[in-house]
């Protein structure tokens, strides 16, 4: 075959997998095991990379086409629904169903945009034979769940236990089938857990290995090398979990950012342009307890991901009044050459009590006392100390995005922070932990990065 025939027949493959992907997919062992399964509740659980994904929206597409290859499903058209966690989660999967797509077998007027997903203020794919696929988040709640009767169902990743059970009674009257792909993290699943011990749901477990990354008549997809740097990437603490699709962590002892290098990342380095700045606040009432720290982020770092400047930190004894911790805040801003009119974001902990003498520390009563210093009249601080955002899995999403950046080498923290460079060397994660105040203070910056609808105005240190 010469030069231009080859590149005819490499154009018409092309053409060919993009028209109708599925025609190329070849699963994996898990991925067979659970496509073949006609369980009417199946549960797909393992760690990232084992491409549940895939596997739950192939099986979604087969049974919209009326068509399956590996088993036995309901003739055309049906009502499904993907479930997932959030609008951005949405967007993830919306890019994936795309590309498994047969762009022959759906409407034409079924319009994907990259980045912005299927058309409709809630996404919806219309195949030509009548079934119709939408997307639902679970950010909508049971109620905007409630009154439909869908043939299938695809929850992506864990979700609430209400939203289960809603679910379950959609598909009830048609007698239809619920497929579960997920990571058993960042939910409480002991309800899940329940229902496969007692053999309602069907669990199609696998951990992360050569063989099962390996599609059938094909070469591997991860390496031992490739899962072993996964495994080093991702917490201790989590990896049983997150690797290897447990239901629980197997709770590892030893330091949390293992990842930490005083002779890499202690350095008095400064972001050379424009970054975001940030204070985080852990209010306390014992010694070591009052911690603040101050931090510059810029979002370009690797892949994405922040990176990540600690320029300065206090630390009190806990028997400080709000005056006096909102003059020692004032004092790190000026020691770094910035003002509070520079600060994008301050996030602190919820109010406490001191346990021994009454006292009490809040948001609230410093931002009092930053108007009482500032000469500002009450009520007219230009800025809040927000809350710090505590959903369900933010401690250790946290800690994540630290030993990540430390990974990529995108954190920089300022010899003058030895209580936090000490904590960052010793901190086993427990809560009780004495180390645990100021890396709580640093997680709290991290809003500048985790909360996506803030809108900063970044400014230049140097």
């Amino acid at each position: 075959m010469n030069l231009a025939s080859l590149a005819t027949a490499t154009n018409t493959l092309a053409r060919r997998a993009h028209a109708d992907p599925l025609a190329y997919f070849r699963p994996t062992p898990p991925q067979l095991a659970f496509l073949s399964s006609n369980h009417p509740i199946r549960l797909l659980r393992a760690g990232n990379q084992l491409g549940k994904t895939w596997a739950g929206l192939a099986d979604c597409i087969y049974r919209c086409l009326g068509s399956h290859p590996y088993t036995l499903v309901k003739a055309a058209p049906i009502e499904a629904w993907v479930v997932v966690v959030s609008w951005e989660q949405s967007l993830s999967i919306q890019a994936k169903l795309w590309q498994l797509l047969p762009k022959d077998a759906i409407e034409p007027d079924c319009e994907y945009t990259p980045g912005k997903g299927f058309r409709g203020r809630t996404p919806i794919v219309r195949f030509k034979n009548g079934s119709v696929l939408r997307i639902r988040t679970v950010n909508q709640g049971a109620l905007a769940l409630a009154g439909s009767t869908i043939d299938y169902v695809l929850i992506d990743e864990p979700p609430p236990e209400e939203i289960w059970s809603e679910l379950a009674a959609r598909v009830l009257r048609q007698r239809g089938r619920i497929a579960i792909t997920l990571t058993p993290i960042g939910l409480p699943l002991g309800w899940l857990k329940k229902l496969v011990e007692e053999q309602v749901v069907q669990d199609l477990h696998f951990p992360l290995t050569v063989e099962n990354t390996t599609p059938i008549g094909g070469r591997p997809l991860l390496t031992r090398e490739d899962i072993d740097k996964l495994e080093g990437q991702v917490l201790p603490q989590e990896r049983a979990q997150r690797i290897h699709g447990e239901w629980d962590s197997g709770w590892v002892e030893g330091r949390v950012f293992k990842m930490f290098d005083p002779t890499q990342h202690v350095r008095a380095d400064v972001p050379a342009g424009e970054a975001l700045i940030g204070v985080g606040i852990d209010h306390g009432t014992e010694a070591g307890a009052q911690v603040a720290v101050l931090t510059a982020l810029v979002r370009d770092g690797g892949e994405g991901h922040p990176k990540i400047w600690v320029l300065d930190q206090i630390v009190s004894d806990g028997m400080t009044t709000p005056d006096q911790d909102a003059a020692a805040l004032l004092a790190m801003l000026k020691r770094c050459g910035l003002r509070w009119e520079n600060v994008d974001r301050w996030v602190g902990d919820r109010k406490v009590y001191g346990k021994r003498n009454g006292s009490l520390k809040s948001n609230a009563m410093l931002m009092s006392s930053l108007e009482r210093a500032l000469k500002l009249p009450t009520g007219s601080l230009p800025f809040r100390i927000h809350t710090a955002y505590k959903p369900r899995g933010s401690v250790f999403e946290g800690y994540r995005l630290l030993s990540a950046a430390m990974l990529r080498n995108d954190f920089s923290i300022n010899p003058r922070c030895r209580g936090l460079i000490d904590d960052l060397q010793k901190f086993d994660g427990r809560e009780a932990s004495e180390h645990k105040h100021s890396i709580d203070s640093l997680r709290y910056c991290l809003e500048l990065y985790t909360r996506r609808l803030y809108q900063p105005t970044a400014i230049r240190l140097g």
